[in-house]
């Protein structure tokens, strides 16, 4: 397993007109930065990490690090430039962006953005006192269809041997020439992991997917490409019904990255070849009608416990 860092604080490594700058010293200064993805400062910095946003494959597919790289949720942001606490953070632009292009894929094209509302984090109350939050609510305010729903979003997740990513990182910042190409060197023995991804998802997944359909709601799951195709390799043997404009309780959207004009940063988009809509409770029991029976397990030799 290889990867490449592929963002740093924002930034395309995979580029030279624009020289990334290292940021030393992370874990002792603790330096306070402009997240580029959300209001507030890069929590990565704030935590004594480095501000590693995304990596690729040697493939080249992408793989989000950051909680908040895709579209962050959280509410309270800090301000840089007073310091003070913003208990219902704005949302800046790449956001926006983001929640419009999903709106579009479910609203359809000619979606009036201002009729469409959100809330983030919203709680998700279930029996035995537990709450979950979704990660946005989105509500179409004219009820175009009657279609609102929870969005969850999960762009990628954690990644393996983090310390060889680190140190690469480290000896990059310390180089006589910390150069974009050097940056983006291959990191031997580090990858991705999907399934610790999925496995951390798939009980909020489950436990809101059902309260929202009960509620009369939808849910849509939007993840990064390598999750998509995780969770596809486990579901196409079935043949989910295409419900895509029919009364589908659950929406799966492959998220695809899609390089800027300038070169300098990568964007997010739906990837149209890649959705799926179709029906929230055959889908969960597709997940977890897994295997086959076994009668080998319990035939042959044992060792006594005696």
């Amino acid at each position: 397993m290889t990867v490449r860092i592929a963002e740093y604080l924002g930034v395309n490594t995979f580029q030279d007109t624009k020289q990334i700058l290292p940021i030393k010293n992370v874990k002792a200064t603790k330096p306070v930065r402009q997240c580029p993805f959300k209001y507030g400062h890069c929590d990565k910095l704030t935590k004594g990490n480095q501000p590693v946003c995304s990596v690729r494959k040697i493939d080249n597919t992408h793989w989000i690090t950051c909680e908040h790289r895709l579209c962050a949720t959280v509410k309270s942001q800090r301000d840089i430039s007073t310091n003070s606490i913003v208990r219902n953070a704005p949302l800046v632009d790449h956001q926006k962006r983001i929640l419009q292009r999903i709106s579009a894929e479910i609203y359809g094209d000619d979606v009036n953005f201002s009729n469409i509302g959100i809330r983030r984090e919203e709680p998700v109350p279930v029996e035995g006192g537990n709450t979950y939050k979704a990660d946005f609510v989105m509500v179409d305010k004219n009820n175009k269809a009657g279609v609102n729903f929870i969005l969850e979003m999960q762009g990628g997740g954690e990644t393996t041997n983090t310390g060889k990513i680190t140190s690469h990182i480290e000896q990059w910042c310390e180089a006589k020439s910390p150069s974009n190409e050097l940056l983006r060197e291959p990191i031997p023995s580090a990858g991705t992991l999907e399934t610790n991804a999925w496995r951390r998802q798939q009980e909020q997944f489950l436990v809101k997917g059902n309260v929202v359909t009960q509620t009369g709601g939808r849910i849509v799951f939007a993840v990064g490409s390598l999750i998509f195709d995780y969770i596809y390799d486990r579901i196409s043997r079935s043949n989910l019904r295409d419900l895509k404009g029919l009364g589908w309780s659950l929406a799966l959207l492959s998220i695809k990255d899609e390089v800027s004009q300038d070169n300098l940063h990568i964007d997010f988009k739906i990837d149209e070849s890649r959705t799926i809509y179709t029906n929230y409770n055959t889908f969960v029991r597709t997940l977890t009608d897994q295997g086959a029976p076994r009668p080998e397990l319990f035939q042959g030799e044992f060792v006594d416990i005696i």
